[in-house]
């Protein structure tokens, strides 16, 4: 390659690193001008810069262009693979991470794939487990040999020291979950230690910080985490996050830094790692027969394996229909959630109901190219776009606040909604939701049999369907029905702080007991 166009192709990259993407542009397109053997790497990082610039459809049209050079390019899958996920192509996202992976195993791109698959319809508990395991061959396995024995004195009944990390201490959804957890810890029975890891903060890390005994915030490797970690001689640690978090703090875990380790609350599924000891669920989740589809041996509470706090107190509205004289249903959720089968459910329910719109509300929602997929979805299952409705994001308090204006909720899946569907029953809204085998479909289960609301939950399309039609037709006959909805939250369950910690703490216990009855050891699975 001529070493002026080499030249001109790097300062593209460069460029493009430091976000003068116009400038980029023009350097990387000199470039290819002047050697067309450079098609696939030009357009591969064409591909990343319009991702960058927030438009997905462009970049997998660069991507298309340098996949046609090159099916090989690594970039370029990648890329292609977060494009088409942000476009609710969940299917394709899954294909173009796996072969990312397979050209060049990388543990973050592995990750992609494993939260992906979560999105998709194709996906099995058995498939998941599978490739979950293989991640942790992978990337984990090998870090066998950093890990040394405990010298936790095993003491089953003395003060235990609770680590949990997390890289969402932030404006987050588990922030409706964790702060409770928290404060209410038995401090004569534990101590607790959080591991802020990764750069992001705001207000809300702010109000988290003092709810620990001791917050640490950490950027580093692996191997820096899992140190420190036994510096502070953590008796339990629990993960937060799973394959949302960083890989690189995810394996802290496969150096097995504290005698026990559990995977909680921000996944739904099994890590895969052979050093994580337990997963904690409860009744409904992860899908009863399932158990041995998860790494982790799965510890059940008996009540919902999380408790739930909204971040704003927002009065009830009365439900639109009873003024407007038609039903508006809605979803709140990501716009990833909701694929072509749930828009081909969702336009039978809008046929089945005449007169009934969709309120679709969510970060990116408010942008047209969103909009413009989702009216040809529906246009091409028989909805007409007038009978769609959008809206982007907002503050806490005007996003509950919304919720005045839907009707009755339509829960996506696989990948149902957990802190939105509680959002979504406090502001007094009821939900239909569809269960299924993997672990993302199960909230809806676990949320609305706490309730009592387990007539709600279905196992099959042609229920839902039903379902919802059923609620659309007695929603305007029960004026307090926002009310009722509201109250049966609150007394159940799922808004009992100090039962749900206590619950969990049991399960703490029992977990150190049986470590401790081991010897003060536990095989690697």
């Amino acid at each position: 390659m001529d070493p002026l166009v080499l030249k001109l192709y790097n300062h593209g990259c460069a460029l493009e690193e430091r976000g003068d993407y116009a400038a980029a542009r023009d350097s990387l397109e000199r470039a290819l001008a002047a050697d067309g053997s450079l098609e696939s790497h030009v357009q591969s990082v064409f591909a990343r810069l319009n991702w960058r610039e927030g438009r997905p459809a462009e970049a997998v049209a660069a991507a298309d262009r340098s996949l046609a050079a090159d099916a090989a390019n690594l970039l370029a899958n990648a890329i292609r693979a977060l494009a088409c996920a942000s476009l609710g192509r969940a299917e394709e996202a899954v294909e173009g991470f796996r072969r990312a992976v397979d050209i060049a195993p990388d543990a973050r791109f592995h990750s992609s794939l494993l939260v992906g698959m979560n999105f998709a319809a194709s996906t099995t508990p058995e498939s998941l487990y599978a490739e979950a395991r293989r991640w942790n061959q992978l990337y984990a396995a090998p870090l066998a040999g950093h890990i040394r024995p405990h010298t936790n004195s095993p003491d089953a009944d003395r003060r235990l020291r609770i680590g949990y990390v997390s890289p969402d201490l932030v404006n987050h959804a588990i922030m409706k979950f964790l702060p409770p957890v928290l404060e209410h810890h038995d401090r004569a029975g534990f101590e607790v230690f959080v591991y802020a890891v990764g750069a992001r903060q705001d207000q809300i890390t702010d109000r988290v910080r003092p709810a620990a005994d001791h917050f640490i915030e950490f950027r580093g490797t692996a191997a820096e985490l899992a140190a420190g970690v036994r510096a502070d001689r953590i008796d339990i640690l629990v993960d937060l996050a799973g394959h949302t978090m960083d890989p690189e703090m995810l394996l802290a875990f496969a150096w097995k830094p504290a005698p026990v380790q559990v995977s909680w609350m921000g996944t739904e599924a099994t890590t895969g790692l052979s050093t994580m000891d337990y997963f904690l669920g409860d009744t409904h989740m992860p899908c009863p027969s399932t158990e041995h589809l998860f790494s982790e041996t799965v510890y059940r509470l008996p009540r919902p394996r999380y408790c739930y706090r909204p971040l704003a107190e927002v009065p009830l509205a009365p439900a639109p229909c009873r003024e407007r004289g038609s039903v508006t249903f809605g979803c709140f959720n990501s716009p990833r959630k909701i694929t072509r089968e749930v828009v081909g459910l969702w336009a039978e329910i809008l046929r089945a109901v005449p007169g009934s719109q969709l309120l679709l509300k969510y970060t990116g929602m408010e942008r047209v190219a969103v909009q413009e997929r989702f009216r040809d979805w529906f246009a091409r299952a028989g909805i007409p776009p007038e009978r769609l409705r959008f809206a982007g994001p907002s503050p806490v308090v005007e996003y509950m606040a919304a919720y005045g204006d839907v009707d009755i909720a339509l829960d996506p899946f696989p990948h149902n909604g957990d802190t939105t569907t509680l959002d979504t029953l406090y502001m007094g809204v009821p939900v239909v939701t569809l269960s299924g085998r993997l672990g993302v479909q199960r909230d809806g289960a676990t949320i609305l049999s706490a309730m009592g609301l387990a007539d709600m939950v279905t196992e099959t399309p042609e229920r839902y369907r039903e379902a919802a039609v059923f609620l659309a037709g007695i929603v305007p006959q029960i004026p307090d029905l926002r009310g009722n909805v509201r109250r049966a939250l609150k007394g159940s369950p799922l808004m009992d702080e100090a039962g749900t910690v206590r619950a969990v703490e049991e399960a703490f216990r029992d977990m150190w007991r049986t470590w401790c009855r081991s010897g003060g050891s536990q095989a690697v699975r």
